[in-house]
C-alpha cells in the first residue's frame, strides 16, 4: 500500500539507523488524521515517541504518550515499547514532569 503508511516505514528505518532527527523530520510531513485506522495512527505515534525517546527528549516523549493514551488507552497499556519508555521516563525525567509520568505509569499498571 502506498501513501502515508510508507512514511511511517521510512521514519522507522531512520530511527533504527540511529537517525531519529531525520525520522522526526519525515514524521512532521505526515497528517495522521489521513491514516485509515486508529491502529495505524497509534503505531505511527508510538514510532514518533520512540524517536524522541532515542533523542532523550523526555518532555516530547511524555506529550506523545499522553496523546496516545487519549487515542487508544488499551493499546498503550498493552504495548511493551510504551511501558519501557514510561519506565525510562520514571528514572530520568525532570522533577517538573515527575507527577505526570508517575500518574501515567499508575494508569498503565491498572489497565
Amino acid at each position: 500500500m502506498f501513501g502515508p503508511t510508507n512514511w511511517r516505514c521510512t521514519m522507522s528505518v531512520e530511527m533504527l539507523a540511529g537517525e531519529a532527527g531525520e525520522g522526526l523530520r519525515l514524521a512532521d510531513q505526515v497528517d495522521t488524521s489521513r491514516l485509515p485506522s486508529r491502529e495505524r495512527q497509534f503505531t505511527f505515534g508510538l514510532e514518533v515517541a520512540r524517536c524522541y525517546h532515542q533523542r532523550r527528549d523526555d518532555a516530547a516523549v511524555l506529550v506523545h504518550l499522553l496523546g496516545l493514551e487519549g487515542l487508544a488507552p488499551e493499546d498503550l497499556s498493552r504495548s511493551p515499547v510504551a511501558r519501557a519508555m514510561v519506565r525510562d521516563l520514571q528514572l530520568r525525567v525532570r522533577p517538573a514532569f515527575r507527577r505526570k509520568v508517575d500518574a501515567l505509569a499508575s494508569r498503565l499498571e491498572r489497565a
